[in-house]
């Protein structure tokens, strides 16, 4: 099915805010329309009947609000509204199948105790059937350039072209970016998987395979290479990215093969440092 819209949570929170601000710039870019959603409880959850209607009054008002602000700042932009009932991540993941994008805000972090994995941002990047972009609190004033972090697997080509392609469209340098981890990987690991690559080139050599592809496809876009040994790659995309516009990784990679979202993903989504686009798994689905 043919994408037609950008789809954003709408909450009118700060980072909401922002987060609706960044669909609507997208949205233009690529000829869509905006759809803000909010999603109300199942009437089951309150109890008594009229708490429900108070809910979804609730939220066609805040669809109003939000509507009419995105639509001051860009009123060529056709922008649509819904309420959903039902819990957040699996309402967007139905509604994912006809957006091109699902954009959400999130400024939370996991503590040390590991709390704060339940965030709608993590679960709709485990059940999107699209692209989810996730943004965080404004914290850098200027950010330029777009980051790619790239392993060998399938699911870093996928990043590859489509932080390529953003690159491109923003005017914006892209940086491929493999981060090293010190322990080994297994002896069977593969290399860098796009026909025409070799199975099992060193580090420095998957890098350059993987730039120079972007390079052919896109010979005026500037592209940097960098490589990075660090026990925890995820540290090192989040410091990498930490004045970037953007930051693309693959949805699984190397180490989280068995689970819906790599163990990578799932730590950037957790330390955002810059508007991050997590893309589908190469299966097409994330079960």
């Amino acid at each position: 099915m043919k994408a037609h819209e950008v789809l954003a949570g709408a909450d009118r929170s700060v980072t909401g805010q922002g987060a609706a601000d960044w669909a609507a710039q997208r949205a233009i870019g690529r000829g869509l329309r905006l759809h803000l959603v909010r999603v109300v409880p199942e009437p089951s959850y309150y109890v008594l009947p009229a708490q429900y209607g108070e809910a979804v009054a609730a939220a066609e008002a805040l669809l109003g609000l939000e509507r009419d602000r995105v639509a001051a700042r860009h009123p060529t932009l056709q922008i649509v509204t819904s309420w959903q009932a039902g819990e957040p991540a699996p309402v967007l993941s139905l509604l994912s199948v006809r957006a091109e994008i699902v954009v959400l805000g999130s400024d939370r972090s996991a503590d040390r105790r590991g709390e704060g994995f339940g965030s709608v941002s993590f679960q709709a990047a485990v059940l999107c059937r699209s692209p989810v972009a996730v943004i965080p609190a404004p914290r850098v004033a200027s950010r330029t350039g777009v980051v790619v972090g790239i392993d060998g697997s399938v699911d870093a080509v996928l990043a590859l072209k489509m932080a390529a392609e953003e690159a491109d469209r923003m005017g914006e340098a892209l940086t491929v970016l493999h981060a090293v981890s010190k322990v080994l990987p297994p002896a069977d690991a593969g290399g860098w998987t796009e026909p025409g690559f070799s199975r099992k080139p060193d580090h420095l050599t998957l890098i350059s395979e993987a730039a120079g592809s972007v390079r052919e496809k896109f010979p005026a876009l500037t592209v940097y290479e960098a490589l990075e040994l660090d026990d925890s790659p995820a540290d090192v995309l989040i410091r990498a990215a930490e004045q970037a516009s953007l930051l693309v990784i693959g949805c699984r990679g190397r180490g989280g093969l068995r689970k819906p979202i790599g163990s990578i993903a799932e730590k950037v989504l957790m330390g955002l440092p810059c508007p991050t686009i997590i893309t589908r798994p190469a299966s097409g689905h994330a079960s």
